[in-house]
């Protein structure tokens, strides 16, 4: 399935912007503040919290890190003034990391200072697997001073157990767990579903056991069951935890999670970088990249 995926998308990637927008617009919220905006008005107004954030990875030039550290100031700003609540999320890789480290911090900081004294809180997210490392180093660093901080941490690197170990050790923490992405070495990162699976709950039984706040990042049904049967069986509070899911994922257990008494919060990715953004959900995941050949076939 995965060959005849990457086949797929090999496809769609020839196929002008305009084509691939038809399939992208529902996992994007615009490619403008005003877009986004109205999208966290909808999101809030149907009972859900929001995550937003600026598309763009692997910038390559401190010219384009510097337009992304703006951008983020912008967004906040504009959040402000709209009197919107939310969290704000970035990747480091955005903000320069694999330019200038130091520099690139720096901007990260400063977004993050802004978010925190906008009210919001900020999270790091984590990439490929040759920046796991600087990006824990540069949370430890933020949240020593900007507590509104977290962090994400991917279930299928081998690492992670010892990573969020660590991190609990060090204090309560703000984690983000999500299966993971990028395509990795089977030296480092798991790629069965079980084995996945398996360690996904294992680090949210970890962070909960640490009382740290877990934010259960996920649309698989079987992660879903087994992070409400822990929460079931801990007798916890839905202040103690947030489900989070993708922009135009994941409706009917929206509802089920909702109706239940759970937070649950939308990440809302936005900006003019949505065309990369696109291709790798549609390359992640069989189900979309098998919805779009369909419909080039039968017009939308």
């Amino acid at each position: 399935m995965r060959y005849v995926t990457n086949r797929i998308v090999d496809l769609i990637e020839k196929m002008p912007d305009a084509l691939i927008w038809r399939f992208a617009r529902r996992y994007i919220a615009g490619v403008d503040y005003e877009a986004a905006l109205q999208a966290m008005r909808e999101i809030q107004a149907d009972g859900m919290l929001a995550t937003m954030d600026v598309l763009g990875e692997d910038t390559n030039s401190e010219t384009s890190a510097d337009a992304a550290c703006r951008d983020y100031l912008d967004l906040i700003r504009a959040m402000n003034q709209a009197n919107l609540p939310g969290n704000v999320s970035l990747k480091p890789t955005q903000l320069g990391l694999k330019l200038k480290a130091d520099v690139a911090f720096e901007r990260i900081r400063n977004v993050a200072i802004h978010a925190n004294r906008s009210g919001y809180f900020f999270r790091l997210d984590m990439e490929d697997a040759t920046t796991t490392d600087r990006t824990i180093e540069w949370y430890r660093r933020l949240r020593r001073e900007l507590p509104q901080t977290g962090i994400v941490i991917q279930a299928y690197l081998k690492r992670s157990p010892e990573d969020v170990r660590n991190l609990m050790d060090e204090g309560s923490a703000n984690i983000r767990i999500c299966k993971g992405i990028y395509r990795e070495s089977s030296d480092i990162a798991f790629s069965s579903r079980d084995l996945i699976r398996k360690r996904f709950l294992e680090l949210l039984r970890m962070i909960l056991d640490a009382k740290s706040y877990p934010a259960i990042a996920t649309h698989d049904p079987f992660l879903i069951r087994g992070a409400l049967e822990e929460i079931r069986r801990r007798k916890l509070a839905p202040e103690d935890y947030e489900f989070q899911m993708l922009h135009g994922v994941g409706f009917g257990w929206r509802k089920k999670l909702l109706a239940d008494g759970h937070r649950l919060r939308i990440y809302v990715p936005f900006g003019a970088a949505w065309r990369a953004y696109s291709l790798r959900r549609f390359r992640e995941n069989p189900t979309l990249a098998l919805y779009v050949l369909k419909n080039l076939v039968v017009p939308l």
